[in-house]
């Protein structure tokens, strides 16, 4: 059943051992794989952990209930109705098809176990439908209000609190919520379920599962994309906890070959600034390389990079320790510079172009509050690569473009939450003295710590042993291919998605 092509060596030797190493063997007897989204990247782990854990000898129980929530998933993309009825089984169904094949039996996939299922209890929508009302539902006590704010009604969503959330999406969404976790928490108690696999953890119907079986107190394995070089990932560490990522980072870059390691980590920033980079593709099309600015005439050019707002706007942190938000952050920076006689130049992010108008507009009156020396904006075709290595110290809210500064051995600091403060290669400041202190010594970073950034990015998590890959990058299991179904039946399916999503968000 093992592929014969060569096998990419990743973070884990096999999963096999990182799970005999995470679970105890009560908690691997019966694990449950839950999927809501038909991603293909998402398909492909799925079959690979089930493979796994099968040829382990434990018993593997699979909720493929893509199609069974209230609301269609982030994730959800083909209609099994559809699918079934032209002929052109979406990926779900055939990842269940190949894993019987596997030797899996059909009485291990199952059905969301109460048929006739209404709420336990009522979900009150706030009188003012905002981002810090919606935060503060829960349902049976499950944090329902953030698992909402994860995913917006629609493309002008901003992130500013004032704006109004449709609340028929917010009483859909809650609803849908409230289905995945109480289906989860009857299904682990009706087959003693032991631990539980599910994608991210962090979506709507994600977190739910993930939150169900939390209260029923099984441990909870979260999947995901792997490295660039790698094919998935899989962690019990929980989702957006930097600090343990940080900790696998360091760990990998001590144990991997000394002779390995640096190369490895650093062919990811030469990737990335030689635009080659495809998950990165997006944020650099519109850059030339090597293209920079006319540096000015200057004792020292402070450059600060933006991150992304909606990206960090619902991590539970003490936001006392990041200046309470980028554009304070970036208003105590332009103070620092103008008592220590610095220029500044922002450089906003190229994902701006993509982001809500409103969000756009209050980060350019944030900027022109801070009144920098220089705007780069998120149009410009400066090279941001060749930007970061003209001013004389790198400054960011936690953007890759830190770590990516430090691999360069430019001085860098960061204000806001990031996956590299604690690896040595740049300096993290919590407020204005320590921010004016490091503007002035402007240390530069140990390599090694940004390279470790670098490595974990490149060869993350797992190389698929079940699992194989044609030339297209096609997954398959069996001779079964996880590619999507023909055409029609994704149209007719995203009409469907479209159609909901219209009733949901009408003023």
């Amino acid at each position: 059943m093992q592929t014969s092509q060569p096998r990419t060596r990743a973070e884990h030797e096999s999963l096999a051992g990182y799970l005999r190493q995470t679970l105890t063997a009560s908690q691997l007897e019966r694990v449950l794989l839950v999927s809501f989204n038909q991603w293909d990247f998402g398909i492909a782990a799925l079959a690979e952990v089930g493979a796994t854990l099968h040829t382990m000898g434990t018993q593997p129980q699979f909720a493929l209930w893509a199609s069974k929530t209230p609301t269609k998933d982030v994730g959800w993309t083909t209609s099994p109705l559809i699918a079934s009825a032209l002929g052109s089984l979406g990926r779900d169904q055939k990842l269940k098809k190949a894993l019987l094949a596997f030797g899996i039996s059909k009485e291990a996939f199952h059905q969301p176990p109460e048929k006739h299922w209404r709420p336990k209890t009522d979900i009150e929508i706030p009188d003012e439908p905002i981002r810090s009302q919606i935060r503060q539902l829960t349902y049976r006590g499950a944090p329902v209000g953030r698992a909402i704010l994860q995913v917006n009604p629609d493309i002008n969503t901003p992130v500013t609190d004032d704006h109004r959330w449709p609340e028929a999406w917010i009483a859909a969404t809650s609803r849908s919520y409230a289905y995945a976790y109480d289906q989860t928490l009857a299904l682990i108690d009706e087959q003693a379920i032991t631990a539980m696999v599910i994608f991210n953890g962090r979506f709507l119907h994600d977190s739910a599962s993930a939150t169900a079986a939390e209260k029923a107190g099984i441990p909870v394995l979260s999947y995901d994309k792997g490295g660039n070089d790698t094919d998935f990932d899989l962690t019990i560490d929980a989702t957006h906890d930097w600090a343990e990522l940080q900790k696998r980072m360091l760990t990998m870059y001590d144990q991997w070959p000394a002779d390995e390691r640096d190369l490895i980590g650093g062919s990811w920033f030469e990737e990335r600034s030689t635009h080659a980079d495809p998950r990165n593709e997006r944020f650099v099309e519109s850059q030339n390389i090597g293209e920079g600015i006319e540096r000015p005439e200057t004792q020292c050019l402070v450059g600060y990079f933006s991150s992304s707002g909606d990206e960090i706007s619902e991590l539970d942190l003490d936001w006392s320790q990041y200046f309470y938000g980028q554009p304070e952050a970036l208003q105590a920076l332009a103070a620092s510079c103008k008592e220590l006689g610095y220029s500044l130049l922002v450089r906003t992010h190229p994902h701006k172009r993509m982001k809500p108008k409103r969000d756009v507009e209050d980060w350019l009156e944030a900027v022109d509050q801070a009144q920098p020396d220089i705007h780069i904006d998120q149009f410009s075709s400066i090279d941001s690569y060749t930007l970061m290595k003209q001013v004389d110290v790198v400054v960011t809210y936690g953007s890759t473009t830190g770590v990516e500064a430090a691999y360069a051995q430019r001085p860098v600091i960061v204000l806001g939450p990031s996956a590299y403060d604690e690896l040595g290669c740049a300096t993290r400041v919590t407020n204005l003295a320590e921010l004016k202190e490091a503007l002035k010594v402007r240390a530069i970073g140990k390599r090694e710590g940004a390279t470790s950034y670098g490595l974990m990015m490149k060869r993350r998590g797992f190389a698929f042993e079940f699992v194989q890959l044609d030339s297209a990058g096609i997954a398959r299991l069996c001779g079964i291919d996880f590619d999507e179904p023909r055409a029609i039946v994704r149209q007719l399916s995203h009409a469907i998605e479209r159609l909901q999503k219209k009733v949901l968000t009408r003023s």
